[in-house]
């Protein structure tokens, strides 16, 4: 170890003589230069990232603010077009709405299953449901209890001709919240489906028990685009009416749908049914 540092103090006196004090001061001034010139550089570079920094900020606060009025503009938009009853206006609002915020709206995917279901193309809808089915799948994602989806999804198994799907999904509905929507609808299939007897049976249960004024049966016409709120007598006499149809007692049934105009003059698929009746009965029918 000793012999070594005798060779390296060697290496640096042999150095050390053959440079003069003016080459060792002008090495150094360059060497201070360079990192002078390093620090300049790498200061300039820290001062760059600070700018862009702040250029990112106020970028990210520029993109907020505009994210903030379009969203508003949005809304303004659906609410007047709702107003206006222009939805194909409102739907469009809505589907830019979830486009920037696909889970802070959930109340909009409620609006567009049911806009796309009820107001689309009756001709479209019959033949594709994949737009509803996708609005209906991922409002249920975001609440599985949501009893209106629920709902609208068992329509569209109705639609798609899946009897025995739309008939489970509305029992199961009127089981949790003794809504007599879905208990009309599910006899209404049944009927369909040409299960008379068993929903005869029920029929006449719900007419004969005291069911408060106040529940009532929500009616979706697609082809006209109407809806109906009706209250369950007048909306279960049509039900009798459609068992007497089956059983082909067209007096009867004509006087079941007079009874059910009756109780609610504006009945607006009674009243149409009688009237397609006589056409049928050629004045056969009074």
């Amino acid at each position: 170890m000793k012999r070594n540092y005798t060779i390296f103090t060697a290496v640096i006196l042999i150095f050390s003589s053959c440079v003069s004090k003016k080459q060792m001061d002008e090495a150094i001034r360059t060497e201070r230069d360079n990192q002078e010139l390093k620090w300049a550089k790498m200061e300039e570079k820290i001062q760059q990232q600070q700018r862009e920094i702040g250029i990112l900020k106020d970028s990210l606060r520029e993109k907020s603010q505009w994210k903030s009025q379009y969203i508003s503009h949005l809304m303004d938009g659906y609410e007047k077009a709702i107003l206006l009853r222009e939805m194909k206006t409102a739907t469009h609002c809505l589907q830019l709405l979830i486009t920037e915020e696909p889970t802070a709206y959930p109340w909009a995917y409620d609006s567009l299953a049911f806009y796309h279901y009820f107001y689309g193309n009756p001709v479209d809808l019959a033949r594709s449901t994949s737009l509803v089915n996708y609005m209906i799948d991922k409002g249920l994602s975001l609440d599985k209890s949501n009893l209106y989806l629920r709902e609208m999804k068992a329509r569209v198994l109705l639609i798609e001709q899946d009897d025995t799907g739309a008939v489970d999904a509305f029992r199961q509905l009127f089981k949790e919240t003794g809504d007599y929507t879905y208990r009309w609808y599910e006899l209404y299939i049944e009927i369909a489906r040409g299960n008379v007897k068993t929903a005869e049976t029920a029929v006449q249960q719900v007419l004969k028990a005291d069911v408060p004024i106040t529940k009532k049966v929500r009616l979706h016409h697609l082809q006209e685009q109407i809806q109906e709120n009706l209250g369950v007598k007048p909306s279960f006499l049509y039900l009798k009416a459609l068992v007497q149809q089956v059983k082909q007692q067209y007096q009867p049934m004509a006087n079941t749908l007079k009874d059910a105009l009756k109780t609610d003059p504006g009945f607006y698929l009674a009243a149409k049914t009688l009237q397609e009746l006589r056409q049928a009965s050629q004045g056969a029918i009074r």
